[in-house]
């Protein structure tokens, strides 16, 4: 069975991509053809899907946090199997880049479009993890927190040249390598202050009720969620109701005698 698609999502990401306006650059992968791919993985040590070796960046060896726990950040994976809502190769980038923040945090949004196969059986849990790239870039750490994406790039992969468009493409190549069913990958990284990257936290907590990660809110209807707790004050879900508040109806179950809050 094929993974439920985010086409109104992903057309959601773009609009927001297109009101950020002149302050979004357009960059492209380093790479066109598939030798060119495989060049381009070796030349910056990419690994295969849990073939590389543990990868542990220092707080005395970071150049740059992203993410970090005071910062805000936002991660999500969408897919469709519409082609034409995903250009591939290509990939956005608001804010300053690697070389530009040596020594600093930034807030961060890393924000993945797929286009898959029709018919493509994917599990949505691999889809989603790949974005990690867990092990497999030199110098570059992501640490497992819930709920957000907090990576670490190391003094030595920013000297080395590490960049959004180097990070962008190795993301694109592995979803290439692990997927056989991808057809286009296209990405996103804002970095250009707190309230930009929060533009994107309703979509990503929207996605996560479609994907089943939120266990209280169901999706019922076309921008219609079922809450199935009426204590909005001590519900651990309150944050993810707050962010998709404004994109979505919330509808929460009756009980017996209960009225909706």
């Amino acid at each position: 069975m094929s993974p439920a698609s985010f086409d109104k999502q992903i057309k959601r990401v773009k609009s927001i991509l297109e009101e950020l306006g002149e302050g979004v650059r357009r960059l492209r992968a380093p790479f066109d053809t598939r030798a060119e791919l495989e060049g381009f993985k070796q030349k910056v040590g990419l690994s295969q899907r849990q073939g590389g070796k543990p990868t542990i960046v220092m707080a005395e060896d970071t150049a740059v946090e992203l993410g970090h726990p005071r910062d805000a950040s936002v991660n999500l994976v969408l897919w469709t199997y519409n082609p034409d809502l995903v250009e591939d190769k290509v990939i956005h980038l608001c804010g300053p880049d690697l070389d530009k923040a040596n020594g600093t945090r930034l807030p961060y949004a890393q924000l993945i479009l797929l286009a898959l196969r029709e018919n493509f059986d994917a599990d949505p849990f691999s889809l989603e993890s790949t974005q990690f790239l867990s092990n497999r870039l030199p110098g570059y750490m992501v640490r497992m927190v819930p709920g957000r994406l907090w990576a670490r790039v190391s003094r030595q992969a920013l000297s080395d040249g590490l960049n959004f468009s180097i990070l962008g493409g190795a993301l694109i190549a592995a979803y290439y390598d692990d997927f056989p069913g991808v057809e286009k990958v296209e990405v996103a990284f804002v970095t250009a202050g707190n309230e930009k990257v929060t533009n994107f936290s309703s979509v990503a907590a929207e996605a996560k009720i479609i994907t089943g990660h939120n266990k209280k809110l169901t999706l019922i209807g076309d921008g219609e969620y079922e809450c199935n707790d009426l204590n909005c004050d001590d519900c651990d879900e309150k944050e993810v109701c707050d962010d998709i508040r404004e994109i979505v109806i919330l509808r929460r179950k009756r009980t017996k005698g209960g009225k909706p809050r």
